[in-house]
């Protein structure tokens, strides 16, 4: 694939060859099949200390959760737009077994201080664990490739659903169906 047709792919930016980089080597993550682990040395919003080894897992441990992981990055309209349903979701149904991890995966270098990141989501009242990914190793390694992205893991961690892009009252169009999606998870075993 041409760097002209990867920068097709990648419409949040116009760097062709960054987006070439942040979407080498990736394999899709498949429907029914269970993702790759997260990764990240700083963590937000967790009760663990902010700095956890590369090699934690976190989505095995909320086995037995459904878990909602958001590839997103602050500066990005989409991504804030989407958060009042999120939001909305986790006051719902987290105590009926509803887990959201945030991957905060920066565009621009100004996205990659952590104190932008712990700023923004204390502005917009973000609970629930953040990944930051500065590296763009997860990025990759799910085979993201646009903020915000939701992938909708069951509680034995297999991906079960995937929508992109913003969802909030400007776009409401994904909403019925993604929550009809969270319900039915929650009450499988």
């Amino acid at each position: 694939m041409s760097l002209t047709a990867l920068g097709r792919r990648c419409p949040m930016t116009r760097l062709p060859l960054l987006c070439a980089l942040l979407l080498l080597p990736a394999q899709a993550v498949g429907v029914n099949q269970t993702p790759p682990e997260l990764r990240g040395t700083s963590w937000l919003n967790t009760a663990s200390p902010a700095t956890l080894s590369p090699d934690a897992a976190p989505l095995a441990s909320l086995r037995g959760r459904v878990v909602i992981v958001n590839f997103w990055v602050y500066s990005c309209i989409n991504c804030h737009n989407s958060l009042p349903t999120l939001k909305g979701w986790y006051g719902r149904y987290r105590d009926q077994g509803l887990e959201i991890i945030g991957v905060h995966t920066p565009e621009f270098e100004s996205d990659k201080p952590l104190a932008n990141v712990r700023a923004s989501l204390k502005d917009d009242g973000v609970s629930w664990p953040v990944v930051q990914d500065n590296d763009s190793f997860n990025w990759r390694a799910w085979s993201n490739s646009s903020w915000p992205t939701f992938y909708l893991l069951d509680r034995r961690g297999r991906l079960r659903a995937v929508h992109v892009g913003e969802i909030s009252s400007r776009f409401p169009h994904a909403i019925p169906g993604l929550e009809a999606t969270i319900q039915r998870l929650l009450v499988e075993k």
